[in-house]
């Protein structure tokens, strides 16, 4: 330290040492009050901490996305060898089940990587989510050996959606926010669910084949971008097709909130992702009755 700085810390301390002693008859209240000004001169004095903000989305949720994504794609490819035929790679077009199928292991767990599930459980649509649990629960078992006895269904696809489920009570009974990023689960579904006994979820997970499907199924380059760049390796596009996802979710969030319901949008009517797939899926089934009537009418 510097002779002069030296100096100056002395200068301070006697001044400080003065003032005490130039003022004896002050009184209680005044000595409190100057106390109290001497305090906060020090304390402005100090440097500042920069407030640290915890992320949304932490290190360790991503990670357990990323392993829930990995598995839901390993239950879509092991679907398309499956005898019982597939329940959740149906949604998907069949161009894009094949090329799925055909992904290296790396590529698939580049589809992983999204800070979003892949996977639907329909939060994104309060009308269905009430509706699935309204139907699961309405029988209120009287024992506690029939609240946990095992179902009837022993799929994996029910085994996965019972996970699913009960890490979505996970993470909106803890961030309530990061449920609103990774699940697309508007606030009233958000509080349903973390109200939602744990035992109701093995209930619930019993309607997977109407709750669970693949994230936005019908869209025009969601599924079909994430694999063609993940099997090419370009990161690039790659990055910007993970975003699209980030996108379509904000979209149904403000679908769902309070204020779009009441002052809608102008603009033709655009139905959820769920509903286009369902609307799909029976098309796909209906194609073959329809030709094959067209095909015994023969030509008008």
């Amino acid at each position: 330290m510097s002779q002069s700085h030296t100096d100056v810390s002395l200068n301070s301390a006697t001044a400080q040492k003065e003032n005490h002693e130039e003022q004896p008859h002050e009184t209680t209240r005044q000595r409190r009050a100057r106390r109290e000004r001497e305090r906060e001169s020090r304390e402005s004095e100090k440097p500042r901490k920069t407030p640290v903000c915890t992320p949304v989305l932490d290190l360790p949720l991503l990670d357990r996305i990323y392993h829930l994504n990995l598995d839901y794609l390993d239950l879509l490819v092991s679907e398309s060898t499956a005898p019982a035929g597939a329940t959740q790679l149906q949604h998907l077009q069949t161009k894009h089940r094949a090329a799925l199928c055909a992904l290296p292991r790396q590529a698939l767990k580049a589809v992983a990587e999204v800070p979003y599930t892949l996977y639907s459980l329909g939060f994104e649509e309060e009308g269905f989510w009430d509706s699935v649990c309204t139907a699961a629960t309405a029988i209120n078992p009287s024992s506690v050996t029939q609240r946990y006895s095992p179902g009837e269904d022993t799929s994996a696809q029910c085994a996965f959606c019972e996970v699913a489920l009960l890490y979505a009570w996970h993470v909106v009974a803890t961030n309530m926010m990061a449920a609103r990023v990774t699940h697309a689960m508007p606030a009233m579904t958000a509080s349903r669910l973390a109200k939602t006994p744990l035992w109701e979820i093995k209930r619930i997970a019993a309607s997977h084949e109407i709750l669970m499907m693949p994230r936005w199924p019908t869209n025009p380059a969601f599924w079909p971008d994430l694999i063609r760049f993940a099997a090419s390796n370009d990161t690039r596009r790659l990055t910007t097709t993970r975003l699209l996802g980030t996108q379509l979710i904000a979209a149904e969030l403000e679908v769902a909130c309070p204020l779009s319901r009441r002052e809608p949008r102008s603009g033709p009517y655009v139905p959820s992702p769920r509903l286009r797939a369902r609307k799909l899926q029976m098309e796909r089934h209906l194609a073959p009755n329809k030709s094959s009537v067209t095909h015994e009418r023969g030509p008008a």
